[in-house]
């Protein structure tokens, strides 16, 4: 399989920034990680998870760099990175304003969301990992707010994109799911909510890019990149999907942003 990787439409011409949502395609994985797997803690083989890692950073022009992941846990808590390494920590967002820093997210159906802005104070990047749990607790719109109060960057000059996930087609929910995010979130999340043949489905992207806008992001600047991942089994990694097959057991694909230093 080839190296996939979806990009926002203009977004390549802004100079010095580096973004990309992969899936599955390429790599050296096997079995269930079958691909591209980036991920270190969910079974794979770690020399095969290491060669992919080389192999995603040569074909996104990455060589040379690190790419910065945390130990993601569906929550709220955003990391600040000032240089680069290896693992910031535990959270579900990251931002820094330093050259040379990649930011990466991991993902297999939540819902991988890229930032940046270009200000007079300088350039910033962001990355959010947005599941359900961590769209109840306002991940994204408190990592906005964060931008905005440690940085001094106005929502209104972030560019955000979000990347494949679970679509409304399959990500089927019961009342433990919506119920708290409708009580949460009200019409915003009632309006990401779909009922079919006595069943709720949710729009997770949609949800989230409401949530952008409605701290301040401008909507002309929210994108969104990339199929559903469970419709896709030769194109992505999909917890959701593989779980109704069996044990859930699967890869994570990788999405990142960063400037060039």
């Amino acid at each position: 399989m080839e190296l996939t990787v979806y990009r926002v439409p203009g977004w390549e011409a802004e100079p010095g920034l580096g973004h990309g949502f992969l899936g599955r395609g390429g790599g050296n994985s096997h079995g269930a990680y079958a691909g591209l797997n980036v991920s270190f803690a969910v079974g794979d083989d770690s020399q095969a998870v290491k060669d992919n890692y080389c192999e995603m950073k040569r074909a996104v022009g990455m060589s040379g760099t690190r790419m910065v992941t945390m130990q993601q846990r569906h929550g709220d808590t955003v990391i600040d990175v000032a240089e680069p390494c290896k693992d910031a920590g535990e959270g579900d967002a990251m931002v820094t304003d330093a050259p040379g820093v990649f930011l990466g997210v991991l993902t297999a159906d939540c819902v991988p969301i890229v930032c940046w802005a270009r200000t007079s104070r300088g350039r910033l990047a962001a990355v959010i990992h947005a599941g359900w749990r961590g769209t109840l607790a306002g991940v994204a719109m408190k990592t906005v707010r964060h931008i905005e109060s440690r940085y001094g960057t106005p929502a209104q000059d972030l560019w955000c994109a979000l990347g494949p996930a679970i679509g409304p087609c399959c990500y089927e929910i019961g009342a433990d799911v919506a119920d708290p995010l409708v009580e949460t979130w009200g019409p915003q999340a009632e309006a990401s909510l779909r009922p079919a043949d006595g069943k709720t489905y949710l729009d997770l992207r949609r949800l989230n890019a409401t949530l952008l806008a409605a701290a301040g992001v401008r909507e002309d600047r929210i994108a969104s990149a990339g199929p559903c991942t469970a419709c896709n089994p030769g194109e992505f990694f999909s917890y959701r999907r593989e779980s109704k097959n069996g044990a859930g057991v699967t890869g994570r694909q990788a999405s990142f942003i960063g400037w060039s230093g």
